[in-house]
């Protein structure tokens, strides 16, 4: 089970959709977070992002599943692995943030960029009203 952290400034509400459903080819989707505007990190970008996080079932190891992701990144037309990539606006960006042993587990594991954080109190608040 993974715990996966979605962005996207460049048409994000597709793109996020997009990589959601092409995650299915990938393996199951278990839960997903509401979407949050964030601002970027880093002085490069021209527009704010769009988070998500997913709670994600495969059984591939993470070397394997991130190749994956980065398949699905490409087809949403993101740029190949480069040097600058890191610094530019992007369809879709996705990170294997959390490899745990149940959905719990993930739900709970704080991820460690700021964006990601604030995703998941939202979604944790969220959850929390629904109960």
């Amino acid at each position: 089970m993974y715990l996966l952290g979605l962005g996207s400034n460049i048409n994000p509400q597709q793109n996020l959709a997009a990589a959601i459903r092409h995650l299915d080819d990938v393996g199951r989707v278990i839960s997903v977070s509401p979407a949050l505007e964030t601002a970027p990190v880093g002085n490069s970008f021209q527009h704010a992002f769009m988070n998500q996080l997913v709670i994600f079932d495969s059984d591939l190891l993470p070397n394997l599943l991130k190749i994956r992701l980065q398949k699905i990144e490409i087809a949403l037309g993101r740029e190949a692995k480069n040097p600058a990539r890191k610094n530019k606006d992007r369809t879709i960006d996705i990170d294997i943030l959390y490899r745990g042993n149940n959905e719990q587990d993930c739900l709970h594991n704080k991820p460690e960029d700021s964006y990601n954080q604030q995703v998941q109190q939202l979604w944790l608040k969220q959850l929390s009203y629904g109960s």
